[in-house]
């Protein structure tokens, strides 16, 4: 979703109304430096049962499984990310997506998924041929 305006007001009235299709992309987070090297992308979408790791605020270090991704409000709700309530039960923190990092991908019996790999191959040849016009150019 490209965002146009440089005003703040009209940049979080976009994200609000943005349609379903276009919230998905905003779900798009670094990956870890070591999956960056082995995959040979930056960032890739996330998905329920990820293992991310908050990089920002009161949970900064903690990994955890993704367990639900809330589009409405942007936020992720993380296994470990937890407070206890006044009642005396846990519950869990809603963490915005922008401050997690990737550490390892969801895979079903040891395996990542095919739309996964999609679009693994399709970004890494995107990056590869912008690496090659930079080469170029210089």
């Amino acid at each position: 979703m490209a965002i146009k305006s440089k005003k703040p007001t009209k940049q979080r009235n976009a994200q609000q109304r943005a349609k379903y299709h276009q919230i998905h992309k905003l779900f798009t987070i670094p990956l870890d430096k070591s999956m960056q090297e082995e995959w040979g992308i930056k960032r890739i979408p996330l998905r329920k049962d990820d293992v991310v790791k908050v990089v920002k605020g009161e949970f900064e270090g903690i990994q955890g499984k993704v367990l639900s991704i809330d589009k409405k409000t942007m936020t992720v709700t993380i296994e470990e990310c937890t407070f206890e309530k006044k009642n005396g039960q846990t519950g869990y923190q809603k963490i915005h997506v922008s401050k997690l990092l990737l550490m390892k991908f969801a895979d079903k019996k040891g395996k990542i998924d095919s739309w996964r790999l999609k679009v693994i191959q399709r970004k890494s040849k995107l990056e590869l041929e912008g690496e090659a016009a930079v080469k170029a150019n210089k």
